[in-house]
């Protein structure tokens, strides 16, 4: 299952040293008291309760929230933790089999491939007994985009406070001065500076990619190259449209001109070995490899690694160090970034169509999503894990004292208590994570923040909901236009004189398809619209 945090959660696993999931803020976090806010059961219930668990952070099946979660509403969780690595298969047989425990993580297209098949509740009857959840609707509206054929069926993974990261320039600024360099502002001061950092160190390629977050090496270096030239590649699903927030809809993106002044700036880098020629092979390894070690000084990638990168570098140079680059302007201009959600609404809990007191149910998961159960998955217990000094969150000794020898002790904590976004958390508060996280990761978020809020950064945008026959037509149309793809944009980046072809390619890309989907997918946005 792709991890959509957008690299946080693989970011954080290489941080393990720093004890740092990269989440968290240097804003205060305020949680409300954790007394009981709604009734609790009269009958104790019983929900087999099953999620994938993440190597970083195993999933106790008596932690601190199952142990509170029964005290204060007498639900009884039996959690089935299975490791992510097996996880869809086990997921697939047991919906092949009809055969899910009570409550599910599933994604999207288990919604949207099963959900006729009745094995999941249609919770949409039920939105009058989820005033927590409907609030939560009500605050990020691209929740309905879960929903299939108008029906609601998950209660997806919200965060509530996060760090801010995205494919993001980052650069060695030491070297920049070191080679009395000015700072990068466009594309075009971008690439004189990858020639002169090429000049400086022969044998490096100043510029290296990699294939991550379920894209290959060659998609993951295009799309935020398109994406800051004004065009764009894949969204976030890996279809090959993506969504044009001037026009507010879905845009296939070689049909601008600024994808292909992208693709030609990209074949510039290439011809003069400013590119790193393995980048449609390369894997995080490789590319963690070369930035750690100064083989390579620029990546345009999840802005978190830096933080891993400057304590590997500083290890042996004390002034080595990535940095944050400003949004870069383009040659016509555009000035933007595109930044990761810090929801996980493709993540959701279905409930199991046969299980017993299906409102009883209900109401409790829309109590995980109100303040005390909010703060409870979050945090832990009020004056016992945590307290509130000055207005801000605090782990308290006790707790801390628990977990301060082992390898990880925030990840160790988290899988003890239970909290988090990997472990029961619905709507996820991420403060715990900052005393631990590397100050400049808290500096980078807020400036990505910033940005957003001045309009040149912008969040990644979930798929519409498709319908049965969209779906099928989807399938089709993305087996054929991919292949064609992945041919030809590899041989435009890397041979000289293929860009002449780019008039022949773009009618093949009609032909198989690519008109077709701009429309399916601005047809289901209306929809979601209306």
């Amino acid at each position: 299952m792709v991890i959509q945090k957008k690299g946080l959660l693989t970011v954080c696993c290489s941080l393990a040293l720093l004890g740092s999931f990269l989440a968290g803020c240097s804003s205060p976090v305020k949680p409300k008291g954790t007394a009981s806010t709604s009734p609790v059961s009269a009958k104790q219930i019983t929900l087999s309760w099953m999620r994938y668990e993440h190597s970083s952070q195993a999933l106790d099946v008596n932690s601190v929230v199952v142990q509170e979660i029964k005290k204060r509403k007498n639900v009884k969780l039996e959690l089935q933790s299975v490791p992510q690595s097996n996880y869809e298969d086990k997921k697939k047989t047991l919906i092949a089999t009809n055969s899910i425990p009570d409550v599910i993580m599933v994604n999207q297209n288990d919604l949207s491939n099963y959900a006729d098949l009745d094995i999941f509740l249609d919770l949409t009857p039920y939105l009058d007994k989820m005033p927590n959840f409907q609030k939560l609707i009500k605050q990020k509206p691209e929740i309905n985009k879960t929903k299939v054929d108008g029906k609601l069926y998950g209660f997806p993974l919200a965060t509530k406070w996060s760090l801010q990261s995205g494919q993001l320039p980052m650069i060695r600024v030491d070297l920049l001065t070191k080679l009395n360099l000015k700072t990068p502002t466009t594309y075009d001061e971008l690439y004189q500076v990858l020639k002169k950092l090429k000049e400086a160190y022969p044998a490096s390629y100043p510029f290296t990619s990699r294939a991550a977050n379920g894209k290959t090496g060659t998609e993951n270096l295009i799309n935020p190259i398109a994406f800051g030239f004004g065009s764009g590649y894949t969204n976030i699903t890996g279809t090959k449209v993506y969504y044009e927030q001037a026009t507010k809809q879905y845009k296939f993106g070689p049909f601008s001109p600024e994808f292909k002044d992208a693709i030609t700036y990209l074949h510039k880098l290439y011809k003069e070995k400013l590119l790193d020629p393995d980048y449609s092979v390369a894997t995080s390894q490789t590319w963690v490899e070369k930035l750690s070690t100064g083989k390579s000084f620029f990546y345009q990638d999840n802005n978190g690694f830096g933080a891993n990168f400057n304590k590997a570098l500083q290890a042996s140079d004390p002034n080595a160090k990535f940095e944050l680059l400003p949004v870069m302007a383009s040659t016509k201009g555009v000035k933007r970034n595109n930044v990761y959600q810090l929801d996980h609404l493709g993540e959701m809990y279905a409930i199991s169509a046969k299980v017993k007191n299906p409102e009883e149910v209900i109401k409790f998961i829309d109590w995980m999503y109100g303040d005390e159960g909010t703060n409870l998955t979050s945090f832990g217990v009020e004056n016992v894990d945590y307290t509130l000094a000055g207005g801000e969150y605090q782990i308290t000794e006790a707790t801390q004292a628990k977990f301060k020898d082992k390898q990880d002790p925030f990840r160790a904590m988290q899988s003890a208590l239970g909290t988090g976004y990997l472990g029961l958390a619905l709507h996820s508060d991420d403060h715990p994570l900052v005393p631990s996280s590397a100050p400049e990761l808290i500096k980078w978020s807020e400036k990505a923040i910033n940005d957003l809020a001045n309009g040149i950064n912008f969040r990644e945008v979930n798929d519409p909901p498709f319908n049965k026959e969209e779906r099928e037509r989807l399938k089709q149309l993305r087996t054929q236009l991919d292949a064609h793809l992945t041919v030809n944009m590899d041989r435009f980046i890397i041979n000289d004189g293929a860009l002449n072809d780019w008039d022949s390619f773009i009618q093949q890309c009609k032909e198989k398809g690519a008109t077709e989907i701009e429309t399916i997918y601005n047809t289901a946005l209306a929809r979601v619209n209306q």
